[in-house]
């Protein structure tokens, strides 16, 4: 709490219990007073091995063979030779052929029948001749990337996306769609990528380690989420274990205030427990609050009941001494005490009641403004007309 401490409480507290004490022990009516403080929540920590990106888990050999892995005649290696030369040959033909026939129709269209057909046939080859020479210039430079992905992988058995991207000065999409169609045509014999697309794995023993890998991390974080799952409803357990104790001790303060309700005391008990009953309605609403009620529940009530079982026994003495006196004057000041110092405690567990209250009020006044409706519109001679 930060207006009101309790750190002074116990110690004002037990200095006037202990004056009521030492009268009771003249009358020989002395009370052991000690109490255990509350027990502390035990925490669960449970450190778990975070799935790294770089793939550190991986079975990584200082010096692999990985030629074994790479095709020694990767796809293109040929075909993209022959896909080059017959392009570029038909594009030559066909291209010099449609020329040709053009000027050849031109200047003699009288003698030539279906030079449309013709020219469109032509034309087709020569359309075909040239996408045969652009795609083998594309496979061409696909093996020659292929070679420059063997040159990065070295002797690893896995790397990371974004590195060979950043070697091959290319953008990251482009090289994970690169490194599929090579998987797909078997250029890496074992190649894969993990589920993340952020490592590539060069053989199967790697990508089995990463598949046990990721099994292990989610087993863990099931067993993350089990494991805070039953701490929460340890502490929803511990909450409500709490707040039942805490009506047990309120219900005995009112049952004593009902044997004293003849007594001056019975009024100080009366507001002792509505304080006591808001309080816990309070933690009710808002379990957050639990903690900064412990010492109210499982310290200062058992103090107090011990105080009032006290006071109703020295109460029930026929000869009512000076002793006896004196000692129930002294716990009726510690109720008193008790009493201010929950009074305290239940205002501070309104804080945050009070402080959503002053921000929506705050946000109203600002709203009232931009439409005009402020105390200095009024002011100022009323609202006026848009």
């Amino acid at each position: 709490m930060n207006k009101k401490d309790f750190s002074n409480l116990e110690d004002q507290i037990m200095s006037t219990v202990s004056s009521a004490l030492k009268a009771i022990d003249v009358a020989n009516l002395k009370r052991d007073i000690n109490y255990k403080t509350e027990d502390t929540l035990n925490q669960f920590k449970s450190k778990f091995n975070e799935y790294g990106v770089k793939y550190m888990g991986l079975n990584k050999k200082s010096k692999n063979d990985i030629s074994k892995y790479i095709s020694k005649r990767p796809a293109g290696s040929i075909s993209g030779i022959l896909y080059i030369v017959f392009g570029a040959g038909g594009s030559v033909i066909y291209g010099s052929s449609v020329g040709l026939y053009l000027i050849a129709n031109s200047l003699f269209s009288n003698y030539i029948v279906g030079s449309q057909v013709v020219t469109g046939v032509l034309v087709l080859f020569f359309v075909g001749s040239v996408g045969l020479l652009l795609k083998g210039i594309n496979v061409r430079k696909r093996v020659k990337r292929f070679k420059t992905y063997v040159r990065f992988i070295d002797d690893n058995s896995y790397f990371l996306i974004e590195d060979l991207a950043r070697f091959v000065k290319e953008k990251k999409s482009f090289v994970l769609k690169d490194l599929r169609k090579m998987i797909d045509l078997g250029m890496f014999l074992e190649g894969h990528i993990d589920e993340e697309k952020t490592c590539f794995m060069l053989n199967d023993e790697v990508y089995s380690d990463y598949l046990n890998l990721k099994k292990e991390q989610i087993a863990k974080e099931t067993n993350k989420e089990k494991l805070k799952e039953e701490i929460d409803n340890s502490g929803k357990e511990e909450i409500e274990s709490t707040i039942k104790i805490g009506r047990n001790y309120i219900e005995q303060i009112k049952a004593v205030r009902n044997e004293l309700y003849r007594e001056e005391i019975a009024i100080k008990l009366d507001k002792l427990g509505n304080i006591g009953d808001q309080i816990l309605n309070q933690v009710e609403k808002n379990p957050k609050k639990t903690q900064e009620v412990n010492k109210f529940i499982n310290h200062y009530l058992p103090i107090t009941i011990k105080l009032i079982n006290s006071y109703r026994e020295l109460n029930n003495q026929v000869v009512q001494g000076d002793n006896i006196k004196h000692a129930k004057i002294e716990i009726e000041k510690s109720i008193d005490l008790i009493n201010n110092a929950f009074e305290n405690l239940l205002d501070d567990l309104f804080e945050d009641v009070v402080l959503d209250i002053s921000t929506d009020i705050s946000v109203l006044k600002t709203l009232f403004k931009q439409e005009g409706l402020g105390d200095e519109d009024f002011k100022k001679g009323g609202i006026k007309n848009e």
